[in-house]
């Protein structure tokens, strides 16, 4: 199934693109997806995102699936499904 990732601020910076597709399997989770990702981009993304370990993304990474909010932290849970649009951000900070 395709899945059409969308990536905004410090993480499009990082890897230099605004958003891509992907082929996954059936079923995948939002996990899975992220699985690919870092294989992917390796450093890239995940010096924004965090390093791979349990409960691993960074709890400033912002990700909606079809413009709803998604915790980064219970990916396993999120069945995504063909046709979704997964919007991966930052939190904007500054002054």
């Amino acid at each position: 199934m395709q899945i059409k990732t969308v990536y905004l601020g410090l993480i499009r910076s990082k890897i230099g693109k605004t958003g891509e597709q992907h082929e996954v399997a059936k079923g995948s989770s939002l996990s899975d997806l992220f699985k690919i990702l870092t294989s992917k981009y390796g450093e890239k993304l995940e010096s924004v995102i965090g390093e791979k370990k349990e409960n691993w993304l960074d709890p400033t990474v912002i990700i909606t699936v079809n413009g709803v909010l998604q915790d980064p932290l219970k990916g396993d849970t999120v069945t995504l499904n063909d046709g979704d649009v997964v919007t991966i951000m930052t939190l904007i900070s500054g002054g």
